[in-house]
């Protein structure tokens, strides 16, 4: 039967599931190369698996009529071995009807002595060159100068899912959505690898999906890494154990810190090993507080080639376990995530840094664990949750007791509320009727101060004399304007 990743695989880079940006990139590069040949040569698509790299490349050369030359740098990685291959990048097909697109898949393994070589060949290439990398910056710089980044984002569980409906409408199956659901939550961003547990589950019976699924669990891929580092002296097959490994540095580094001990049984093997995975723990560190994430292709040799010739290792059948670290974080997840969220209450509540913040909430917790009345002004003001208030507490009883002293506080805060209310109605009313006083004595000065009209230019001068005398007569009234109101 045909796997339904290269069934159901894009023909077109319209059907590539959301990855809208990268493409933007891809189109105008491969156009140019219709026209001519563009400043950069060569493409390195980089981003996690299954984000739709290795479909992008099939999809354009489809689209565009090329004919796909591809090498998985993994498995030949030496400058020897793929120089054969990029040599077909200086020729036109035979016949010059279809021109080539040269793919290097999984370039951040290729071996830094070929790394110059390689680069060379890419500034004389005739034809266009596509390669991807899980990890861009582990690719040898003198391959990264010569090609353009594109970057391809993790998928999420909605674009799988989208994925997953559309595979089983082909397929004219049925497979209820909390099975789907269940795959990509699984799949963590990985769409090939979501199409290929869809296929197992349809296969195998999905009333058995959460049996089969936990086959595929994150731990197996891990358990394998450490089984392969664990099992060779060979420093090249032991890097080559984490290629692919769905977890980050700081993980695997916790996985192997917990197995050492089961692994090696002299003492100085064990010291040996640990001195190795510390050196990759400080290189680890200076990557994150410098930015330079080069520095993590050192700490992965230290961690994997180093911990693997460390020293003798047992014989037989050895167990690994999950480090006990993750664990503990797992299991003190919700707890973790309440205590940030007090720290938060208190930083914006009371205007404090993040230390400061700390710091209070210790102090908090003695006073939620002694004086309930305090406790619960505390918890009023800084609109604590019942989960936030047990944190503090430490104690069940006590929350509920809290709570009732919250009710009685927020009833007065209201009764407070209303009474604020109606004094603010009184103030307004009083306002509203001085106001209403002021408009009206300007009504009357209005009304008082408006003069007769002018009469007719005819009239004899004498009558200016008279209009006078008017005027003082109506300014009089104004004087006695409490009279007129009696009236």
């Amino acid at each position: 039967m045909l796997p339904w990743t290269e069934k159901y695989r894009p023909k077109r880079l319209v059907d590539i599931v959301n990855q809208d940006k990268a493409l933007e990139k891809i189109k105008p590069w491969i156009e140019e190369w219709l026209h001519g040949i563009p400043k950069k040569k060569a493409l390195l698509l980089a981003g996690p698996p299954g984000s739709g790299k290795t479909t992008t490349v099939y999809a354009l050369a489809n689209e565009y009529k090329f004919e796909v030359i591809e090498l998985n740098a993994s498995d030949d990685r030496t400058f020897g071995k793929i120089e054969r291959y990029l040599n077909a990048a200086y020729t036109m097909d035979v016949f010059g009807r279809r021109r080539k697109l040269i793919f290097l898949d999984e370039v951040d393994n290729i071996e830094p002595s070929g790394a110059k070589e390689i680069a060379k060949l890419i500034g004389k290439a005739q034809n266009p060159i596509m390669m991807s990398a899980n990890r861009y910056w582990e690719v040898p710089i003198e391959i990264r100068n010569k090609a353009e980044i594109v970057q391809y984002k993790r998928l999420s569980q909605r674009d799988i899912l989208k994925a997953l409906f559309r595979i089983t409408k082909a397929e004219g199956i049925f497979v209820p959505k909390e099975v789907l659901q269940m795959i990509a939550q699984r799949a963590r961003g990985d769409l090939r690898a979501a199409i290929n547990d869809l296929q197992t589950v349809v296969s195998g019976g999905v009333e058995d999906a959460e049996l089969i699924l936990a086959y595929r669990d994150v731990e197996k891929s891990i358990f394998e890494a450490l089984g392969a580092i664990f099992a060779t002296d060979n420093t090249k097959r032991a890097k080559m154990a984490i290629v692919n490994l769905d977890n980050t540095p700081d993980e695997i580094l916790l996985w192997l810190d917990e197995n050492i001990p089961y692994v090696y049984y002299k003492p100085e093997d064990i010291a040996k090993a640990y001195d190795t995975i510390s050196r990759a723990d400080i290189y680890l560190g200076r990557a994150k507080r410098t930015g330079n994430y080069g520095l993590w292709k050192y700490a992965m040799d230290m961690m994997t080639a180093g911990v693997a010739v460390a020293g003798i290792k047992k014989k037989g059948f050895i167990r690994f376990y999950p480090p006990k670290t993750l664990s503990i974080l797992r299991d003190t997840k919700e707890e973790r995530s309440i205590r940030d969220s007090i720290v938060k209450k208190i930083m914006k509540g009371m205007h404090m840094s993040k230390l400061e913040a700390i710091e209070t909430m210790r102090i908090f917790k003695s006073i939620f664990s002694s004086n309930l009345d305090v406790a619960s002004h505390i918890a009023v003001f800084l609109e604590l949750g019942d989960k936030e208030i047990e944190f503090l507490t430490e104690d069940k009883e006590k929350v509920g007791k809290i709570k009732g002293k919250m009710l009685s506080i927020h009833k007065k805060l209201k009764e407070v509320k209303t009474e604020l209310e109606i004094r603010v109605e009184e103030v307004m009313e009083k306002i509203e009727r001085v106001e209403e006083d002021t408009r009206e004595k300007e009504e009357v000065k209005e009304e008082v101060e408006i003069e007769e009209p002018e009469e007719s230019k005819e009239e004899d001068l004498g009558s200016k004399d008279q209009i006078t005398e008017e005027k003082k007569d109506k300014k009089g009234k104004q004087v006695t304007l409490f009279d007129f109101l009696k009236k």
